[in-house]
């Protein structure tokens, strides 16, 4: 006989472990596991399981001095991330507007969704040259290997977690879809050390994808400015221009972000 798994018990487990990590608060920022224990009126035993594997993964960090704990870097970190996310769309409206009225071509915000590892469309500028254009739907998701716009971000991701994305399947979309990982990790460092991505065909036949990163306050990146055209207007003039307003409307983004720059947003 075949015996299911039941999922209300891993959305059990979930609900525990959120009701333990909610208890820390600013006016409570560390407590002992019997005062977890107490508080949550969890039982003893699920309380240390919680908080063993919450600390392992980060998310709880214990007081050397006291045995006590707080919330861990992992937390802190996910905050940051999710200040950033509801920030980033706000703050880049002006600058897509510039970019898009300097290139005249579509321009595209995403942001990096670090629970799914892909890259969110998030906003977009239409671009007013006539002809075939290149635009997405808003909300819609693309994997990080694929396309200058996911692949940037990727490629100013940690070592480790480019290392751990490249490890799953590898979905090709066109027959210039790269992957091979060998090769995906030379386009990162080469993106890496450009401060840009270029991609040619590897997400729609015919178009070429430029992309430049966004990084958060606290430099991890959160997303990128992407600009995708048509190959047969991807002319060296065209491109260049492109890629000097990308990189440079990314870098202002970014310096807005920090906090480094006056905005009347």
């Amino acid at each position: 006989m075949e015996v299911k798994s039941d999922p209300s018990a891993g959305v059990a487990l979930l609900v525990k472990a959120f009701t333990v990590l909610d208890m820390f608060q600013v006016d409570r920022p560390t407590w002992s596991q019997a005062e977890l224990v107490r508080a949550t009126k969890l039982n003893r035993s699920t309380v240390n399981r919680l908080v063993r594997f919450l600390a392992s993964t980060g998310y709880l960090t214990q007081i050397a001095s006291t045995g006590r704990y707080s919330l861990g870097l992992a937390s802190i970190e996910l905050g940051i991330r999710a200040s950033d996310g509801f920030e980033l769309k706000s703050v880049s409206q002006k600058e897509m507007a510039r970019l898009a009225d300097a290139i005249q071509e579509t321009v595209l915000l995403s942001a990096y969704d670090a629970s799914r590892s892909v890259a969110v469309c998030i906003d977009q500028i239409v671009g007013k040259n006539e002809g075939l254009r290149v635009y997405e739907r808003i909300g819609s998701t693309f994997p990080l290997h694929a396309g200058a716009a996911p692949k940037v971000i990727l490629a100013y991701l940690p070592e480790v977690e480019q290392s751990k994305y490249l490890s799953g399947e590898l979905q090709r979309f066109t027959n210039k879809t790269i992957i091979d990982v060998d090769d995906i990790n030379k386009q990162l460092k080469e993106a890496r050390t450009l401060g840009y991505c270029i991609s040619w065909e590897e997400t729609f036949v015919g178009t070429v994808g430029y992309a430049a990163p966004i990084l958060g306050v606290n430099g991890a990146v959160i997303g990128s400015f992407g600009v995708s055209l048509p190959i047969s207007s991807a002319t060296p003039k065209i491109s260049n221009n492109i890629i000097t307003q990308l990189v440079s409307s990314a870098s202002t983004v970014t310096k807005l972000l920090h906090g480094s720059i006056g905005s009347d947003i």
